[in-house]
């Protein structure tokens, strides 16, 4: 297995895995919180902010600039 699959299918793994816990979240009384409301309670801390505009900056750096 080459590891542009095994990265494919790590990523796939975890998409799979938000899905699952964002329909676990939505049945009534579970103590799971939504993406929305975990993403929103994250983001309030100046530190969370930092480290996606960080992590941005290096997926854009990587990924998409033609250097």
């Amino acid at each position: 297995m080459s590891s542009h699959a095994v990265t494919v299918a790590v990523f796939a793994l975890l998409g799979g895995a938000l899905i699952g816990l964002e329909l676990a979240a939505r049945v009534p009384g579970s103590p799971v919180p939504t993406v929305n409301r975990l993403l929103t309670a994250a983001l309030g801390r100046r530190s969370v902010q930092v480290l996606v505009v960080l992590s941005w900056w290096w997926a854009g750096w990587h990924f998409f600039a033609d250097v």
